[in-house]
């Protein structure tokens, strides 16, 4: 019942646009979802959606976060009749995206692909982002900037798979929302369930969410990567199926990186045990979050990945009860005691 439940979730969900910047009709869908299960909700300027159970003076505060916004592009040029030039909005996987339906605001599209028969030598799809390019049919005003994202296209496979474009982070909220909806009546504690803007761009939606609320700790639902695909395989444990995934380190290069609070991820780890959640465990390079903005707000902050398959991809996959076990351990950590977050 619970997976048909999650499955009625991302159907939904994932059928709303909401690129990162344009998060306005994801943003009232979830508050929407989130109204009969809290004391207060708003939209704030940022299109953060920010749900509140309990008091809002009281002395003790959780945030649980998860980004609404999704990878997408946007008009960028009108080529010529009907044929489009865009740009990518957040990290969009080239190698996946040729032939894919799209939706041009409110028009349908697809994405311009080669014919096999006039291939030449090193094609490789869509080279880079320059090469992209989308079909609306001709004498159709177009106009530049439009955002345009995957067509919705959700797959159910044997096994309680789940496939569907941006399921990151929309498997986050519904997660977000099934917690909410459980989350038991006699808290001694205020727990805000946020959900964020522009975390595939800026993360700055996360860090205007965090600075109005100032929560004594914050715990962040994203999708993460897997390690059981034929080209994957070896390079880590993490796979679909066997739980959340506790990360403890995100970095892309430079300075871009986080480490998650050392004591509130092994008071996690305790939480789960306790309580007989599986987990699991990851450091990765390659991915970032909104867990990076703790560094800038001071908040203790740690991550509970949801591992995923084709991530930024049109056909992103995910196992329905890794959803229901981060609900699971959510609950745990808001029930096992208060962690005791002192470094030092």
């Amino acid at each position: 019942m619970t997976h048909n439940v999650f499955r009625s979730l991302l159907r939904d969900l994932t059928a709303i646009p909401g690129i990162s910047g344009h998060e306005d009709a994801i943003a009232r869908e979830l508050a929407e979802r989130l109204r009969p299960h809290v004391d207060d909700v708003q939209i704030d300027s940022m299109a953060n959606v920010i749900a509140r159970r309990g008091a809002a003076d009281a002395p003790r505060k959780v945030a649980i976060l998860a980004h609404i916004d999704t990878i997408g592009m946007m008009v960028k040029r009108v080529i010529s009749d009907g044929v489009l030039g865009v740009i990518t909005i957040g990290g969009i996987n080239l190698k996946s995206i040729a032939g894919s339906h799209v939706r041009v605001g409110d028009l349908p599209g697809v994405v311009g692909v080669r014919s096999q028969h006039q291939a030449q030598a090193g094609d490789v799809a869509v080279n880079s982002m320059d090469d992209l390019y989308i079909y609306v049919g001709t004498s159709t005003a177009v106009e530049i900037t439009t955002p345009i994202t995957y067509a919705p296209n959700p797959l159910e496979l044997p096994g309680d798979l789940f496939v569907s474009p941006y399921l990151d982070n929309r498997a986050g909220v519904a997660v977000l929302i099934e917690a909410a909806r459980r989350l038991p009546a006699d808290l001694p504690f205020t727990v805000y369930f946020v959900g964020t803007a522009q975390e595939e761009t800026t993360a700055f939606g996360a860090y205007t969410a965090l600075q109005a609320i100032q929560p004594d700790y914050a715990l962040f639902i994203d999708g993460t990567v897997s390690y059981d695909t034929p080209e994957s395989k070896g390079k880590g444990s993490v796979m679909l199926g066997f739980g959340t995934v506790l990360t403890s380190f995100l970095y892309i290069s430079g300075l871009h990186g986080w480490h998650a609070h050392p004591k509130l991820r092994g008071y996690l780890k305790q939480a789960a045990s306790a309580h007989q959640i599986a987990f699991q465990q990851d450091a990765v390079h390659g991915l970032m979050a909104d867990s990076r903005v703790v560094s800038w707000t001071g908040t203790p902050g740690a991550a509970l990945g949801l591992p995923m398959r084709g991530k930024h991809s049109p056909t992103e996959m995910v196992h329905l009860a890794d959803l229901d076990n981060a609900v699971r351990l959510i609950h745990a950590a808001l029930t096992y005691s208060w962690p005791d977050l002192k470094r030092g």
